[in-house]
């Protein structure tokens, strides 16, 4: 099927990136804690600030991001709780965010673009807002509480400029702000830096290792939650919104393919910036992400997209 093809093309590509950021890494042994340092700190605030902008304000916009972030708020706690029952002391704040979020971005928009029309890519990437607000938000907080006091721990979301970013870019959407040309050029560049460096993020952070040992309780219980609990949550929300209607039926399929995205790979750039097991996250994000190869295609066709 022609729709399989150019699917498999655009994981292949990004798979290829992960790969030259390995060998990047191993050959000049750069350090990757500049480049998640780039990433947070540079690249993701300006993508964000202008994609959003450009959004327009809707109830279903509006609602989108709102029920993304408040499926990981409440799922997070629980896998924090149940992890703990089974692992070191810091493993759990790690899990917390790595079930919270996801590689919808670097991973997940070009392969939107693949199978949906512009208009539910447009969907989808509202409801990448929500996990965007959770990861540098409550997720910034979680996987801070593995090494920091709880106050520590808020002062910290605070030191991100994410968040700073979406609230500029819904001010800037709210107001109507048309981004001039150079706006639209400043954009479609930083695009492409933001997905290149975050796939590269996966193959620098596996580069880093001494030893490949997967922590098989992690890994399960964030597999788990991924690629079982989050279809399950998207297919729960499906089927109420379908009598509720407060997202629309453009919200739909988004949603389904939003809910099977492999492990974040910003994951690999907190865990390293808070030394919160960076190994560990590599080899989560890693292993979703060819996970993801098969996964991925296989639940387009099961989903109907």
């Amino acid at each position: 099927m022609p729709l399989s093809t150019d699917v498999l093309t655009e994981i292949l590509s990004l798979y290829l990136i992960s790969a030259i950021g390995y060998a990047a890494g191993k050959a000049f042994k750069l350090d990757i804690k500049s480049i998640t340092t780039l990433t947070i700190y540079a690249i993701c605030p300006v993508v964000f600030v202008l994609t959003i902008s450009k959004l327009d304000f809707s109830a279903g916009a509006v609602a989108a991001p709102l029920v993304t972030f408040a499926a990981a708020s409440m799922l997070a706690p629980i896998v924090l709780k149940v992890t703990s029952l089974y692992s070191d002391q810091k493993t759990p704040y790690l899990a917390a965010l790595s079930t919270g979020t996801s590689n919808w971005g670097y991973f997940g928009i070009p392969i939107a673009f693949a199978v949906l029309e512009p208009e539910m890519v447009a969907a989808y990437i509202m409801l990448g807002f929500g996990k965007q607000l959770f990861e540098n938000s409550l997720g910034i907080y979680y996987v801070s509480r593995g090494t920091k006091s709880p106050k520590e721990s808020i002062k910290n979301i605070f030191r991100f400029p994410v968040i700073y970013a979406i609230a500029a870019g819904l001010v800037l959407s709210y107001i109507d702000y048309d981004l001039p040309q150079m706006g639209e050029k400043f954009l479609t560049l930083f695009k492409g830096a933001y997905t290149v460096l975050g796939m590269m993020m996966i193959g620098l952070g596996l580069s880093a290792l001494d030893k490949f040992r997967v922590d098989v309780p992690f890994t399960a219980s964030v597999f788990a939650v991924r690629f079982l609990i989050w279809p399950m949550i998207a297919m729960a929300i499906v089927w109420a919104d379908t009598h509720i209607g407060l997202l629309g039926p453009q919200y739909h399929k988004p949603l389904l393919l939003f809910s099977v995205m492999p492990v974040g790979a910003n994951n690999i750039a907190f865990a390293t910036q808070f030394d919160m097991y960076p190994g560990k996250a590599s080899i989560a994000v890693l292993l979703s992400t060819l996970f993801a190869l098969f996964y991925i295609p296989l639940a387009i066709w099961f989903f109907g997209l």
